[in-house]
């Protein structure tokens, strides 16, 4: 499919500094958007920025029938752009919109879309520590007040020119505080967990909120078994460091297949560290960070990148101090934000240009 380019071009107004731009509040000015009418997508285009004109009734209000995408384009040592694994993101919307009843988005489309994006962004997206967020939607349009699947779609890309996603990592992994969840759950086995369904992120609003009034920047959700096995935080996956292993709970129904997850499990094999798919139970995970057989955790996802845990707390006040960042999570956020901006070689084929040095120069 032909993507026409109506976009408008704007130069960044002032300095965009990534040391000091607030995650997801800064939008380059030109988005991408995409029809699904009568079986097929229809009229792709790159557009300038505006306000969506939606019917009261579109069933996206009702009935939450909405998914979305998160990757980033980094800007490479020689200068050039290139996304990171976006055909994973292409893979995990295709199976989010299965989940929901929503039709596909050919991979070469999404591919194209976001390609497009960047190139028309270019400008926006920011040196090291800095990157160009992207944010692919796709949500049902059609109106209608009656509980079934939308008959029309609109799928759309933002892009954002973006820094660090918790403030206090400060150009590298960072710590924060991080609360157990033991009173609410954010999945259940059936559900909709393991995709990016936009409900998902809603019922954990108000725990995240609680945690922040407790000194806490995210939350850590355990799953509904009698266990109560460690799953995965509001917005990313976790990992752990136990006698230098990396440990993380396994893919399941309720856990979110996380492209960063993937990428550090692969980059702790090329870097020598052991690891292993493993959830604990809460009680062990209270009985390890107690006596010190967990050395490390950090959260892991492509906003948050690899970002180390200093302390976990409790519902009930109590709080477990973990020296952070580790050395395994140094690492392995060297490692990864390295190949992302090309400092270091993609031995996994990982990186898709988007802008090449020739364009710059043209």
């Amino acid at each position: 499919m032909t993507i026409q380019d109506l976009s408008q071009r704007r130069s960044p107004q002032g300095s965009l500094d990534p040391g000091k731009i607030a995650f997801g509040k800064t939008f380059a000015p030109n988005m991408f958007l995409c029809e699904y009418r009568e079986g097929v997508w229809q009229n792709a285009r790159v557009e300038p920025l505006s306000n969506f004109q939606l019917h009261p009734a579109a069933l996206v209000f009702h009935y939450a029938q909405t998914i979305f995408e998160g990757l980033k384009a980094f800007r490479q040592a020689d200068g050039s752009v290139a996304l990171f694994r976006p055909e994973k993101n292409a893979r995990r919307l295709n199976l989010s919109a299965d989940r929901m009843c929503m039709p596909q988005v050919d991979e070469k489309l999404f591919l194209d879309a976001v390609t497009e994006l960047v190139r028309v962004e270019e400008e926006y997206v920011l040196p090291e520590p800095g990157s160009l967020y992207l944010r692919p939607v796709l949500m049902g349009t059609e109106a209608c007040i009656g509980v079934r699947a939308s008959s029309e779609f609109l799928f759309y890309i933002l892009a954002l020119p973006t820094g660090a996603y918790f403030p206090e990592a400060h150009g590298g992994p960072g710590a924060v505080s991080v609360l157990i969840a033991e009173s609410v759950v954010r999945a259940a086995p059936g559900g909709t967990g393991a995709i990016k369904a936009a409900a998902n992120y809603a019922v954990t609003l108000k725990v995240i909120s609680d945690a922040k009034t407790k000194g806490c920047a995210q939350v850590l959700f355990l799953d509904v078994s009698p266990e109560h096995r460690v799953e995965e935080m509001g917005g990313m996956n976790i990992m752990f460091v136990e006698n230098g292993m990396v440990i993380t709970p396994p893919l399941k129904d309720t856990l979110l297949p996380g492209v960063i997850r993937d990428s550090l499990l692969q980059l702790a094999k090329d870097l020598g560290f052991a690891n292993k798919e493993y959830a604990y139970t809460a009680a062990e995970l209270k009985s390890k960070l107690k006596n010190g057989s967990i050395q490390e955790a950090f959260a892991c996802g492509t906003a948050a990148t690899v970002t180390g845990i200093s302390s976990f707390k409790l519902e009930d006040g109590a709080e477990f101090n973990l020296p952070s960042p580790g050395p395994v999570s140094e690492k392995l956020y060297r490692h990864l934000v390295g190949v992302q901006y090309g400092r270091i070689a993609d031995k996994h084929g990982w990186l898709r240009t988007a802008v090449d040095v020739k364009s710059l120069v043209s």
